[in-house]
């Protein structure tokens, strides 16, 4: 879909809406050779180069596994997150978070643009 929407030349589309002129598309990619190693391939099927997590040989992961890192898992476990609840703030601090949620969330109910020409015009009449 994308594609066809990117090579189409300006026509109406299925939507109704008229598209833009075909823009800049950059793709490249870098020469790689491939080389066939039957024996590798196999050893990978059969997990034989999996290792063991944390020493439990029921559960294999690969070497490159980002689990691989994590050692104590306490720190991650539910009950412990549940039992830690949200800190309490003062006072200020929720003034300060309403505000932020405030300007973080604005352009989801206010358009930003045009109440910035609004104020640009009602700015020049003022003089």
């Amino acid at each position: 879909m994308a594609a066809s929407l990117w090579w189409d030349d300006g026509e109406t589309s299925q939507h109704g809406v008229q598209e833009n002129k075909k823009e800049d598309l950059l793709v490249f990619g870098y020469a790689c050779k491939l080389f066939r190693d039957d024996e590798r391939a196999n050893a990978i099927d059969k997990g034989k180069l999996l290792i063991p997590w944390m020493g439990d040989e029921k559960l294999m992961i690969d070497r490159y596994d980002g689990r691989g890192h994590l050692f104590d898992l306490a720190h991650h476990d539910a009950d412990n997150i549940r039992d830690k609840g949200q800190p309490t703030l003062t006072e200020e601090d929720e003034a300060v978070e309403k505000a932020c949620d405030e300007e973080r969330y604005l352009e989801l109910h206010t358009d930003v643009r045009e109440a910035e020409m609004y104020e640009g015009i009602s700015n020049y009449f003022q003089r």
